[in-house]
């Protein structure tokens, strides 16, 4: 079986280089990264994924926000979206599920060591999905 290819969306060069370079060499992941949601729809529009996952904060926008545009998108296929953030869950939840996030990874509980946590919601997430 081929590794699920996944997009991370994050402005942070040191997490996203922890999150990519785990996920590919202890969970198998194709993972191409961007910094920003703009970037996250170009690349999304002119190539194939399995999810995304995005950090809450960005530079230009939420993650929340980065969600629900994508659902606008014709040229976009619909795509599970795993929300990454260091705040808290709950009052993110109604509003999330309403932009079509499909799981949520707390970054403080599951952004150390080999994140087994965290790849199996994307794995989850793209399964439910498919």
């Amino acid at each position: 079986m081929s590794p699920y290819r996944v997009l991370f969306v994050d402005d942070s060069d040191f997490l996203t280089e922890h999150v990519s370079q785990t996920l590919r060499s202890e969970h198998d992941f194709d993972v191409e990264t961007v910094a920003t949601a703009p970037d996250a729809r170009s690349v999304l529009a002119d190539s194939s994924f399995d999810c995304v996952i995005s950090s809450y904060e960005l530079l230009d926008e939420t993650g929340l926000e980065l969600a629900a545009s994508l659902h606008d998108e014709a040229s976009i296929p619909e795509l599970p979206f795993v929300l990454f953030t260091g705040n808290s869950l709950e009052p993110l939840v109604d509003e999330a599920l309403e932009a079509g996030v499909s799981a949520f990874v707390s970054k403080s509980d599951h952004a150390t060591g080999e994140m087994n946590v965290f790849a199996n919601r994307i794995r989850l997430a793209i399964e439910a999905h498919e």
